[in-house]
């Protein structure tokens, strides 16, 4: 604390973490910054020399971002993504869209598993499991039962979901929210329709935003119900356990129990009904020259 009483109180940053694809933006933001500069400092005269002379207006740097020097480029990228941590501690989404090199998921390579509407609960509160077996990239949690299944979820305003993968919560955009997952960890999903709030935990442990609050949404509106949810990207395993034989649940004792949350399959005698959905191509064409597959056409007549 300074003698005239300020105290700086920086954000703390130290759990923000950038995704691939956000570094990736660092670097593309920190080659437009250089272009920037160059342009002004070109537009003043300024041109391009071995050494940097104020009095003739040249400058080493005056050259295209590839061929900076790398403790150049280490500072512009150092300054940008800070400015970028902090635009997500304030939390602002930050989501690049497709580029070349950031492995990104297409809608054609992702696959859905909802209930049937029937099931929606519209009253109580309810709690199911989530093992993300293989811990990759996976959503779960909860939707309208009008839920698309040619809309990733969480990016309309049908679904309200965790993603794992990437510590975020998914409605209409992004937000970070607790951690990542790691194969065969399990996650609690419990919605309370009383309250309209929704929690999620991890391996037992409730998880918070990075404003500190257990509920991870919440004030969303009731009528049409809500099922459960989740979606698998390719290779990708998970195991939606609905509670029919609440024995088989994992932590449910540690907090839906405690809590006054229900199993959501609970009393129900048979399997619930789960639909599955995905874009994918079941049969493709056979290229004339295939080494392994040769395509042979028989005529049958019949009298």
């Amino acid at each position: 604390m300074m003698s005239n009483g300020y105290k700086p109180t920086p954000l703390d940053l130290s759990e923000v973490k950038l995704t691939p694809g956000q570094e990736l933006l660092v670097d593309k933001l920190s080659e437009n910054a250089h272009n920037v500069w160059a342009k002004d400092r070109i537009k003043q005269g300024w041109t391009y020399g071995i050494q940097q002379d104020l009095k003739s207006k040249r400058n080493p740097r005056l050259v295209p971002y590839a061929l900076l020097d790398e403790r150049t480029k280490k500072s512009n990228r150092d300054s940008l993504r800070e400015a970028i941590r902090t635009l997500i501690g304030y939390g602002y989404n930050i989501e690049p869209p497709d580029q070349e090199g950031v492995e990104r998921l297409s809608i054609d390579k992702i696959r859905f598993f909802r209930l049937e509407r029937t099931y929606a609960v519209k009253t109580g509160k309810w709690y199911f499991e989530f093992e993300a077996v293989t811990g990759g990239d996976m959503r779960v949690g909860w939707a309208r039962p009008g839920v698309r299944p040619d809309v990733e979820l969480g990016t309309d305003d049908q679904a309200y979901v965790f993603d794992g993968y990437k510590g975020h919560r998914l409605h209409q955009g992004s937000r970070l929210f607790g951690r990542c997952w790691h194969a065969g960890d399990v996650v609690g999903c419990m919605i309370n329709m009383e309250d309209k709030s929704m929690i999620f935990t991890l391996n037992g442990e409730i998880l918070i935003t990075n404003k500190g609050s257990e509920l991870c949404f919440a004030d969303f509106e009731t009528d049409d119900g809500f099922i459960p949810v989740c979606s698998l990207g390719l290779s990708q395993v998970g195991r939606m356990n609905l509670g029919k034989d609440a024995s088989t649940f994992k932590y449910y004792t540690m907090c839906g129990l405690q809590e006054g949350f229900e199993p959501f399959a609970v009393n129900m005698n048979r399997e619930v009904t789960t639909w599955f959905s995905k874009r994918l191509p079941t049969f493709v064409n056979v290229p004339r020259d295939h080494g392994h597959i040769a395509v042979r056409v028989h005529n049958i007549y019949i009298q």
